[in-house]
């Protein structure tokens, strides 16, 4: 038998009671990456093995979250109104753990992110 339970409160959800699911998609998000001739020739080895040696630590499914994570919550009709009158009152010191790997900032080594082609960089 299937069984809900509200993710806000904890409350069971009868079998054929109203509830409302909500999926929030969380994903990185970078600029439009142009590439130059310079980034062609470019080396890349060096900044790979720099990242891969950042990860070397790290669980799979970190490294995973910190490029994407899909969330899916069951709501009963109390905690949906709570939800919709305030979606962002999320509380982000109650998981506190080791900073994630920084892609990001590998990614924008490359030029992604900066909205300009990592050869102007140089």
């Amino acid at each position: 038998m299937i069984r809900y339970t509200c993710d806000g409160c904890g409350k069971q959800i009868a079998k054929n009671a109203l509830r409302y699911t909500v999926k929030i998609d969380v994903r990185a998000a970078y600029d439009i990456l142009e590439v130059g001739l310079m980034d062609l020739v470019r080396d890349h080895r060096a900044e790979l093995l720099r990242l891969i040696e950042s990860m070397k630590h790290k669980q799979p499914e970190e490294i995973e979250e910190s490029v994407y994570k899909c969330i899916a919550l069951d709501l009963c009709p109390s905690c949906q109104r709570a939800f919709i009158s305030r979606p962002l009152a999320f509380r982000p010191d109650q998981d506190v753990r080791e900073p994630p790997v920084n892609i990001d900032a590998f990614l924008r080594s490359l030029g992604y992110g900066t909205g300009r082609s990592a050869s102007e960089d140089e």
